[in-house]
């Protein structure tokens, strides 16, 4: 069981199942400050037990809040931001691999699974499909809780494929994912330079794009600037060494990229309403 805490980022995931299940399943029980975005070949389905985030999916945010659930198709680019309520939040994802979904449904490529119905009682069969992986998973003993979640899981994938399963619009689907392979390859390149001094001049030029357009497209596909993405890289790179290490600040600061140590403790502050120094304290004090 994964237990969020702090920023999350991810570029390219990969996905690995929960051991005696097809496929994973991840309890939240705090909350964090955002998941930036990442992608994987995987399904993903999120279900909100308590609490509520901002979730962006292939540039198009979605609000959702307690009782709500958001599917995430293969290789959508997609992140979490304004995550609430605090330590408070209950929350549910899985997330099915691909090879499990082509058995399930042979040519599923061919496929988008919706979050969505006009049909309330069909919203309401996948909801309590979720709750009760979430109760089972949470409540019961783990040789039981397997039994009981798995077959919820595939009650559940007979609904979605029934009621909520699209064929793709070629034409459409094809720009979205010229998009979405542009984007990826740019957070890839950010991910794997944020310790150099980057301009957003720096990084369009790499693409052979135009400044201008490198803004544009990148706040459209992602909901976010490229360097506002770029900072939120560096500081989940200290935030981790600052938790997990004895390193002074100033090295934390230049290793994950910033300037100086005042441009990190500015940053960090601004996130977590304190001094990196005082927050470490804090959590040596716990």
């Amino acid at each position: 069981v994964f237990l969020s805490k702090g920023i999350k980022m991810y570029k390219h995931e990969v996905v690995v199942a929960t051991k005696g299940l097809p496929f994973k399943v991840i309890i939240h029980k705090h909350s964090v400050i955002q998941i930036v975005r990442h992608w994987h070949r995987s399904v993903e389905i999120n279900f909100t037990i308590h609490g509520d985030g901002d979730y962006f999916v292939s540039g198009k945010k979605t609000h959702i809040s307690d009782g709500e659930f958001i599917v995430i198709n293969s290789n959508e680019v997609h992140g979490v931001e304004n995550i609430g309520p605090g330590d408070k939040r209950r929350s549910l994802t899985l997330l099915i691999p691909w090879d499990v979904l082509e058995k399930l449904k042979p040519n599923f490529d061919q496929y988008l699974i919706l979050s969505q119905s006009s049909n309330p009682t069909d919203m309401a069969k996948i909801k309590n499909e979720l709750n009760a992986i979430y109760q089972a998973w949470t409540t019961l003993p783990e040789e039981t809780a397997h039994l009981e979640v798995l077959g919820h899981f595939y009650l559940l994938m007979s609904e979605l494929f029934q009621r909520f399963l699209v064929k793709k619009n070629n034409l459409l689907y094809y720009k979205s994912e010229k998009s979405q392979s542009k984007v990826k390859k740019i957070i890839g390149y950010l991910d794997e330079h944020y310790q150099e001094n980057l301009s957003l001049d720096i990084v369009a030029s790499n693409f052979g794009f135009s400044r201008g357009y490198m803004a544009r497209f990148f706040k459209k596909e992602v909901g976010q600037g490229v360097m506002s993405y770029l900072q939120l890289i560096r500081l989940s790179h200290a935030y981790e060494q600052l938790i997990s290490s004895d390193k002074s600040i100033e090295y934390i600061a230049t290793s994950s990229g910033y300037p100086n140590t005042k441009s990190f403790e500015r940053t960090f502050k601004a996130v977590y309403k304190t001094a990196p120094n005082k927050y470490r304290k804090s959590l040596q004090g716990n």
